[in-house]
């Protein structure tokens, strides 16, 4: 599988400085450190077991909206859109409703970001964005993929797909008995769509080769427009600023950066000690 990344804040060798992860704080709120994490875990199981046919995208920013999707997987069983999760504890995707449980109550009671919506609004907007470019895409699999082991989730016929922790590699495997729609090329032209997307000046006519990438009949236009996603769970979760932290937020980020000082500090005192004759 071949991984190709986007976000700002990894440098050339995959690694987020500290530097780096103090601004994407900021930018995206404590758990996005998390988050990243998430995403390495499920890319590195998944890399065992799907081939260079498969091209995945990280964090890549969808043109035309104000919307960073997390993982983009396409493969010649078509596009799946992926929500890669850490948080831990004990949910229910019911339906499209997206529930915890409450130790103190006993019960089930609506979490927030409801997961599902933030992963069909991902899926929703890159399905739009490719029938604009003139791509007959049947559709994008929303999924979510849940990298805490100690995490279980409850589902009762859930608006997308689910993968825990444990099944990963099950869907991997899983995706060899779809459909093949694409080939080779038809990923490569996918993918190069999404991450340079042609300029509407420069367009003289559509692509015609655009139209040959499936097998499958064009799917009737969709009326949601990745340009009126603002208001989407996926899109408020993009755009999270640094004016969405609360006092304990800022205190801990705080701590963060004097452990970080500390450390630098101590360290040059011990080669300062062991330089004195």
């Amino acid at each position: 599988m071949r991984v190709i990344e986007r976000s700002e804040f990894r440098g050339q060798d995959g690694e987020i400085s500290l530097e780096n992860r103090l601004r994407a704080t900021l930018s995206h709120g404590l758990s996005w450190y998390g988050e990243m994490q998430a995403q390495e875990t499920f890319t590195s199981r998944l890399q065992r077991h799907l081939d260079d046919e498969h091209v995945l995208l990280r964090n890549v920013p969808l043109p035309g909206s104000n919307l960073t999707v997390p993982l983009i997987l396409i493969g010649p069983q078509g596009v799946r859109t992926i929500l890669t999760t850490n948080k831990r504890g004990v949910f229910r995707a019911r339906g499209e409703e997206w529930l915890v449980f409450v130790t103190s109550g006993r019960r089930f009671k609506k979490a927030r970001p409801n997961l599902q919506s933030v992963a069909s609004s991902y899926a929703q907007a890159v399905h739009a964005y490719l029938q604009q470019q003139g791509v007959p895409l049947p559709e994008v699999e929303p999924v979510i993929a849940v990298t805490n082991p100690r995490t279980h989730i409850d589902t009762a016929q859930p608006a997308v797909r689910i993968i825990h922790a444990d099944a990963f590699e099950h869907f991997a495997s899983n995706l060899f008995k779809f459909q093949q729609i694409m080939d080779r090329e038809d990923v490569d032209d996918l993918t190069e769509l999404i991450l340079h997307p042609p300029l509407p000046e420069l367009e003289t006519a559509r692509d015609e080769s655009i139209d040959d990438l499936f097998e499958l009949p064009e799917a009737p236009p969709s009326d949601i427009d990745p340009f009126r996603l603002e208001d989407s769970p996926a899109a408020r979760m993009s755009r999270r600023g640094r004016f969405g932290f609360n006092r304990p937020q800022w205190l801990v980020l705080g701590l963060l950066l004097l452990m970080e000082i500390l450390v630098v500090i101590v360290g040059a005192a011990v080669i300062y000690a062991n330089s004195l004759p």
